[in-house]
Order: structure tokens, then sequence, then C-alpha cells
């Protein structure tokens, strides 16, 4: 096909359908769940808008350029079946832009219309990673990677990198019934964590088995693969193989972990049962824990981002949120709602934002953090930080008013309550001890 000029590139034509091939890194792996509503349509009134077809240097059929994948799909089935209104599909031919802009827009197209797994997603990235790394180079950064992606007009956060990242290369393998039925972010989140934090346990209560735990933590995860992932069962079998093999109590390992995920490890030493004795009551009381503002500060940070979390995912603004675990208030707002956002996700937003403290930073140390491509970025740059960030993130409940209230559901609520109580005692401590949590 001609490269030379836009108008020879960028054309209406009537294509064979045998010469119309769908995008071989297409994201989806499953089946469209709107596969028999489009199948429908398009027997009722054939194709109302054209397919976006490119041709790469040296192919002799077109490749999808954009989306369209089922509506092909569908087309060549009813084709094959007899049915001669499709030997012809209307197209739109466009200039070939290389395999990663490709690869960008189909993972842009399916987005908008909300219908991609986040497994579907995750397998796009990293593709999109491995086409961007030259041989022998060394991976991108999650961050230069966010910002590649970024700049070609699909923002993803370096955090949903990161828990992709983990979904492909570590549990693809292991459950890929449950992750093409729906399994989310947060519970590839909850298993990466429940993994990190066992084998912790495991490599202080079993030394001599020290880093042995990861192939058994493979197979305990392939034996809760299928169409709804329980991962209390999971973490109950975890905690049973460490219990058995340090000879402990399992409900002592369910406790470990759960201290372990708070950011404050314990052994199960420091509680053991006290039993009564009448002789001991003369008995010196057992000295208090002494009081250590770090763990204080970093339990109430576990927290805080655990609600985060949940709230950003159920409301779809994970993109939005930065994680920072070990530092300040364990995360921060890297991005604004997308412009089309609810008012509700706008509402939940804000109290992200306000939760994080984020009007308390300079400048200088937000643009450290946020990607210079972000919107946020950008409106933050054109004035002081305080007064453009201020601006955006202050909640106002009668702004988000009725709407808010009545979206939140029970859950919802509790994840607030304890978000914000979380950011009332980090504020605590930090007017207590004379802390800024935002110095850079």
């Amino acid at each position: 096909m001609p490269t030379t000029s836009s108008k020879a590139t960028n054309r209406y034509a009537e294509l064979p359908v045998e010469q119309i091939t769908c995008y071989a890194n297409n994201p989806r792996v499953t089946r469209n769940p709107e596969y028999e509503r489009i199948k429908h349509s398009l027997e009722k009134n054939g194709f109302e808008s054209p397919l976006v077809v490119t041709q790469k240097p040296g192919d002799k059929n077109y490749t999808l350029r954009a989306g369209g994948n089922t509506r092909l799909n569908i087309a060549q089935s009813l084709h094959d079946a007899g049915d001669d209104a499709f030997a012809k599909l209307p197209c739109i031919v466009k200039q070939w832009p290389g395999e990663v802009n490709v690869l960008v827009s189909h993972l842009r197209e399916n987005d908008m219309r909300g219908n991609l797994m986040f497994i579907e997603r995750a397998l796009g990235v990293m593709e999109f990673a491995k086409l961007t790394t030259p041989p022998d180079a060394e991976p991108l950064s999650q961050r230069e990677l966010a910002r590649q992606l970024s700049e070609l007009g699909y923002a993803v956060s370096q955090p949903v990198i990161s828990a992709m990242d983990y979904a492909v290369n570590r549990l693809y393998g292991l459950l890929p019934t449950a992750l093409e039925h729906g399994m989310g972010k947060r519970l590839v989140a909850a298993v990466r964590s429940l993994e990190h934090c066992a084998v912790k346990i495991w490599d202080r209560q079993c030394p001599e088995e020290a880093g042995e735990f990861t192939d058994l933590f493979s197979e305990l995860v392939k034996n809760c693969d299928d169409v709804t992932f329980d991962l209390e069962d999971l973490t109950t079998n975890v905690a049973n193989e460490i219990a058995v093999a340090a000879d402990l109590d399992i409900n002592g390992v369910l406790f470990m972990l759960d201290a372990e995920r708070a950011g404050e490890p314990i052994e199960l030493e420091q509680y053991a049962t006290v039993v009564s004795d009448e002789s001991r009551k003369d008995e010196e009381p057992a000295e208090k824990r002494p009081f250590n503002l770090d763990r204080t500060l970093q339990k109430s940070r576990s927290s805080a981002l655990e609600a985060c979390v949940a709230l950003a995912e159920r409301f779809e603004l994970s993109d939005c949120v930065h994680v920072m675990i070990d530092a300040r208030f364990g995360y921060c707002m890297c991005e604004l709602p997308k412009r089309n956002a609810t008012k509700v996700q706008v509402g939940v937003w804000k109290v992200l934002a306000t939760a994080c403290d984020q009007v308390r930073a300079s400048k200088r140390v937000l643009k450290q953090i946020m990607n210079p491509g972000s919107r946020l970025a950008e409106v933050i740059e054109k004035g002081r930080a305080i007064d453009a960030y201020g601006s955006l993130a202050a909640f106002d409940v009668l702004d988000c008013g009725d709407r808010l209230l009545r979206a939140l559901d029970d859950s919802d609520w509790n994840h607030v309550v304890n978000l914000l109580g979380s950011y009332r005692r980090m504020r605590q401590l930090a007017d207590e001890h004379g802390l800024n949590l935002w110095r850079a």
C-alpha cells in the first residue's frame, strides 16, 4: 500500500471479507459478552459503521487498526455460513502506524467500551512492554512503561502496571480460569500481598527450608483456580501449610499473616496465652510494649491504603492512585478522574484526595511523584500547588450531594470510615511529634 500521502492511505474501501484479519495481538482473550447482541444487530442492520483497517508493509491482507475484532469474527462466520451480504465489508483504510500504535489503539478502543477484563488489559500492556524493549536490553521500568503508554493516549498508573505484571507473569499460568472469568486488580493485589507475607513468615519459622515456599505457594494457588476465586480459602490453605511445617497453631499463623500485612510483624511468643494461676497474683505486671512512632504510623498507612485501594477499585479510579506504602499517608492522587467521570466518581476521588493530605505538598515534591503528562500535573504546573490542588481536592459534601451518599453501600461506608479514621490518626501523630509527612 502506498505510504507517500495521507490521501492515499486514509480512504474508504469495500474490501473482501477474506482479505481482512483480526489483529494478532488483540488484548481480548475471551469471547465478548456482547457477542450475541452484536450478531443480532449485524444480521438485522448490517455494518452501520465501517471497520478501521491498516496494512503492514509486505502483507497482502489488511488487519484491524482499532477494535472491531468481534464484528469481523461475526461477519466472517455469517459469510462462511452462506450470507453473501458480508462478502465485502465497508472499511476506512489507514496507513500502517507501527505495531505498538496498533496495539495501544486496540487497548484504548476496548477500554472506551469498558468491556475488557483486567487480565486482558494486563496482557495488552505486557505485550506493549515486550514490543518496546529492544533485544538484550533491560526491561522497561514500570514508571517508564506508564510514561510511554500515557504519551500514546493510554493512561495506566505504575501501581496498576505492577499488579498487571504479577497477574500475567506470576498468576496467569496458575489461575487461568479465575482470571478469564473476571478476577480483578483488587484480588490480584491481595494474592501478591499474601504470597509476600507468607514467604516472610515461612522463612522465619522454617529457616532450614528458607526459600522453598514459592513453589508450594504456586501449587496452593493452582488448587484454587475456579470460576469464582476464593481468597479466604487460599489464605487458610497457606496458613495450614505453614502451621504443619513449623508445628504451630493455624489460628496463630493466620494472626501472623494479618499482622504482616498490616506492616507490624510479630512472633507468636509475644501473644502467648496466659494461664490463670493464683500463685502468680503477686508477680510484677508484664512491661507494656514501648511506643514506636514509625510502627504506629505504618499500621495506619496500611489501613488507609487498604481502604483507598478498595474504594478506587470499586469506583474505577485505580489509575488515579499512586501507592507509597512506606511513606506519607500510604498513597497519593496522581491523576484526575476521566473527563467523562460521573459525579459519584468525582465525589469518591475528592474523598481519597482529602484523606492523603496532598494539599500540603510542595509543587517540587508533587512533580517527583506524578507522570509529567498527567492532567493533574498540568493543572498544578500552572499555579501554586496549594491553590491548584486545593481547589481540585477540597471535599465538599454538599457538592457531592445526595448522589454520593446514596451510591455508597455498607461496605463502601466502612472503607470511608476506616480511611478517614486512619488519616485522622496520622495527622494527630504528626501534630504531636512535629512531623511534616509531606516534607521532601
